[in-house]
C-alpha cells in the first residue's frame, strides 16, 4: 500500500515516464532553460498569456499532486486497522513516510496555486468534497509543518538508499516550506542538522556521478525517484540528450564564474566531445546524428544524460534516478538562512557555502564572505537543471525581474511573466461552480 503512495511520483511532472519528457524539462519555468515547441503550455508560458485553460503542466501539477495526496490519505485512513501488526516504531515510520509524501505534494500546490483545499481524509461520494472551499495558504502550511515534524521524529536517521524517505529527506522538505515563508531563523536551526555528528550525508566525490553513473548509495542524494531498466525506465536520454527538447539559456551560461568545472558537467558547448556526432565526435551541427538540431543558444544539457549512448532513440532504456533532494542544497539553504537571519558572519555559514564550492572535482576558490548575490548565484550554478531554480526565484520574488531577460527563440523574442501564482485549472473551477474564486488576474 505504501509502495502505491510512492508511485504517485511516477509521472512526467515529478519524475519521468516512458516515451515522455522527464520532470527536468520543467526547468524552463525558470530563467535557466528554454524549451522547444511551437504550441501548448510551454509556448504560452514562455511568451506570456497563460490562463485557466492553458493546460499542460498548469493542469498536471494540480492533478498529480492531488492524486498523490489521495493515495496518501487512503493509506492513512486504513493503516490504523492493522496497527496491532507493528511495533510502535515501525508503525510510525510507515505513517511518517505517507505524511512526508502528502506534505511534499501540498508544498507543490501552495507554491503554484496559493490557497488550496486541505483534504486530510479520502473523499467519498456524498461527503461534500465538491463544495469544499479553498483553504487559506497559512492553514495548509500549518498542517504541513505538523505532519513533517511527525516525519522528522519517526523517520530513521540513516543514509538514503532504497527510495524510502529518511529523516534527512524530511529535514530538507521542512526547510523548503519554511524558506517559502522567509522563516530564516527557523531554517538555520533546522538545517544545523548538517553539523550533527550522526548526520549520515556528505558531498559526493563526483558531481556528475550524482545524476548518472554513481547514484547507487550516493552519500549526497537525500531523496530521489528510482528507476531500473528494463522493466522500469524512462526517455530522458532521448528527450534531453537526442531531441534536446530543453536546453540551457544564455542567462544560465553567463551565471558561471570563469573556469568553473560544473559548466562542462552541466552542459555541452560547441566543440565539446559529444556522442551524437559520428563525424567529428564534437558538439556541432556538421555531422549531428541526434534527433534534434543544435539549439540556437549553442548549448545542450549534459547533466543527467548518459554520455555513452550514441543517438538515443525510443528503444533506449534510461533508468537514471531523478534526484529531488541532495546534501549540497541543504548546505546552501543553511548558508542562506544564516545570512538572511543576520548570522552571515558566523564562520559556519561561510563554511557551508565554501564546502559546496570546494567539493571534490569542483574546487572553486573560496569566498571570503557571504553576500546575498553570492549565495543566490551559488544555488543557481550548483543546482542548475534540478528543478529548484524556479522555486527560488518565486520565493525571492524576483521572477518578474529575471524571466523577461530570457531569450526563448532564435528570432530574439524575450519571455514574459504572468505572475507568481498560476490560475486554478478551469476543469476544477467548473466542478466547483461558485464555491471558489479564481486567482488574480484571471478572476
Amino acid at each position: 500500500a505504501l509502495t502505491a503512495v510512492y508511485a504517485s511520483f511516477r509521472n512526467s511532472t515529478f519524475s519521468a515516464v516512458p516515451a515522455s519528457g522527464p520532470c527536468t524539462e520543467l526547468e524552463y519555468l525558470s530563467d535557466n532553460a528554454v524549451v522547444r515547441g511551437t504550441g501548448g503550455a510551454p509556448l504560452n508560458i514562455q511568451q506570456g498569456g497563460i490562463n485557466s485553460t492553458t493546460g499542460g503542466v498548469l493542469n498536471d501539477m494540480w492533478t498529480y499532486s492531488y492524486k498523490g495526496i489521495s493515495a496518501a490519505n487512503y493509506f492513512l485512513d486504513n493503516f490504523d486497522k492493522v496497527k496491532d501488526l507493528y511495533s510502535e516504531a515501525d508503525f510510525n515510520k510507515l505513517k511518517a513516510e505517507a505524511l512526508f509524501i502528502r506534505t511534499f505534494f501540498y508544498n507543490e500546490l501552495v507554491v503554484h496555486y496559493g490557497d488550496v483545499p486541505l483534504m486530510l481524509q479520502g473523499a467519498e461520494v456524498g461527503s461534500g468534497y465538491d463544495r469544499m472551499p479553498r483553504t487559506p495558504r497559512a492553514e495548509v502550511v500549518k498542517q504541513m509543518l505538523e505532519d513533517i515534524d511527525f516525519a522528522i521524529k519517526w523517520l530513521p536517521n540513516i543514509a538514503y538508499t532504497d527510495g524510502h524517505a529518511v529523516q534527512g529527506s524530511a529535514v530538507v522538505l521542512k526547510c523548503r516550506i519554511l524558506l517559502n515563508d522567509q522563516r530564516y531563523s527557523d531554517v538555520a536551526k533546522l538545517a544545523d542538522y548538517i553539523h550533527d555528528p550522526n548526520n549520515p550525508f556528505d558531498l559526493a566525490d563526483d558531481y556528475a556521478g550524482i545524476f548518472f553513473g554513481k547514484q547507487e548509495n550516493n552519500p549526497e542524494i537525500m531523496f530521489s525517484i528510482q528507476f531500473k531498466a528494463p522493466d522500469d525506465f524512462h526517455a530522458l536520454d532521448q528527450m534531453v540528450g537526442s531531441r534536446m527538447t530543453i536546453f540551457p539559456s544564455f542567462n544560465l551560461r553567463a551565471s558561471y564564474e570563469p573556469n568553473d568545472p560544473r559548466i562542462k558537467m552541466t552542459m555541452y558547448e560547441i566543440g565539446d566531445p559529444w556522442p551524437n556526432n559520428n563525424k567529428s565526435g564534437k558538439f556541432e551541427e556538421d555531422g549531428n546524428k541526434a534527433e534534434g538540431l543544435i539549439p540556437f543558444t549553442q548549448l545542450a544539457f549534459k547533466k543527467y544524460v548518459n554520455p555513452n549512448v550514441e543517438v538515443p532513440k525510443a528503444s533506449t532504456l534510461s533508468d537514471q534516478h531523478i534526484v529531488k533532494m541532495r546534501y549540497a542544497d541543504l548546505l546552501l539553504m543553511y548558508a542562506e538562512a544564516m545570512f538572511e537571519s543576520g548570522q552571515g558572519n558566523d564562520p559556519l555559514a561561510l563554511k557551508a557555502l565554501n564546502d559546496v564550492r570546494q567539493r571534490p572535482g569542483v574546487n572553486m576558490p573560496v569566498k571570503p564572505q557571504l553576500t546575498r548575490e553570492i549565495i543566490r548565484n551559488e544555488r543557481r550554478v550548483e543546482l542548475a537543471y534540478e528543478g529548484i531554480r524556479y522555486y527560488d526565484i518565486i520565493r525571492w520574488d524576483i521572477a518578474k525581474d529575471v524571466i523577461p531577460t530570457v531569450q526563448y527563440d532564435e528570432s530574439g523574442r524575450m519571455r514574459k511573466f504572468d505572475g507568481n501564482l498560476w490560475p486554478i485549472p478551469q476543469s476544477q473551477m467548473d466542478i466547483m461552480g461558485d464555491v471558489w474564486e479564481q486567482n488574480a488576474p484571471w478572476n
